[in-house]
C-alpha cells in the first residue's frame, strides 16, 4: 500500500510538464478574469492529465505541487536559495512566468481546452523557449526599473535631509545670535 503511494507521489519531468502545460491553457482561455484557484479547476487538470496518458495524478496532489513550486520560488525571491531546488532546472523559467506575470489558476471550463495532440504539444515545446527568453529579459528589466525608481527616491530623500538639516542648522544660527545679542 505504501509502495503504491510513494510511487504515484513521485513526478516525472513528463507530468509536471503536462501539468504546467494545462495550467498555462487554463490562464490562456480565461485571459484576464483568473482571480481565484479553485480546487475544482485542478479536478478539471486532473482530467485533462488522464485524457494525456498520465492517470496517477489526483486533484490534490497537483494542487500541492503547484503550490509547493510556486512557493519554492517566492522563496527563492526573497533570497532563500535552498528552496529552488523543489523546482527542477527545466521549469524554472516557466514557474517564474507564471508568478512574475501574477497569474493564478481560476475557473474555468477545461472542457473547451484541447486533448493535446503530439504535434500541437511539440508547437508549444518549440515556442516556449522564446517565450522564456521575453520573461526573464522582461523580469530584468523590470528589475532595471525598480533599481532605477529606488535610486531617484533615495536622491529625493537625500536631498531633502540636507535642505532640512540647512532649515535647522539656520534656526540654530538665528537662535545663537539672539542669545548673543541677549547678553
Amino acid at each position: 500500500m505504501k509502495s503504491e503511494k510513494l510511487k504515484r507521489n513521485f513526478w516525472i519531468s513528463a507530468e509536471i510538464e503536462c501539468m504546467l502545460d494545462l495550467i498555462k491553457e487554463v490562464n490562456n482561455c480565461q485571459g484576464a478574469l483568473s482571480t481565484s484557484t479553485t480546487q475544482y479547476t485542478f479536478i478539471q487538470i486532473a482530467n485533462q492529465m488522464k485524457k494525456r496518458g498520465f492517470p496517477n495524478k489526483s486533484p490534490t496532489q497537483i494542487r500541492r505541487k503547484w503550490f509547493q513550486m510556486k512557493s519554492a520560488y517566492l522563496c527563492y525571491k526573497k533570497g532563500n536559495v535552498d528552496r529552488l531546488f523543489l523546482i527542477p532546472e527545466k521549469f524554472r523559467n516557466v514557474i517564474a512566468q507564471f508568478v512574475e506575470s501574477g497569474e493564478k489558476i481560476g475557473r474555468s471550463n477545461l472542457s473547451t481546452i484541447s486533448t493535446g495532440t503530439p504535434p500541437v504539444m511539440q508547437q508549444s515545446q518549440e515556442v516556449l523557449p522564446e517565450e522564456d527568453c521575453s520573461v526573464m529579459d522582461k523580469f530584468l528589466n523590470q528589475i532595471r526599473k525598480n533599481n532605477k525608481m529606488i535610486n531617484n527616491e533615495y536622491m529625493k530623500m537625500e536631498e531633502s535631509l540636507q535642505q532640512f538639516e540647512q532649515k535647522c542648522q539656520f534656526i540654530r544660527d538665528r537662535n545663537l545670535i539672539k542669545l548673543i545679542n541677549g547678553y
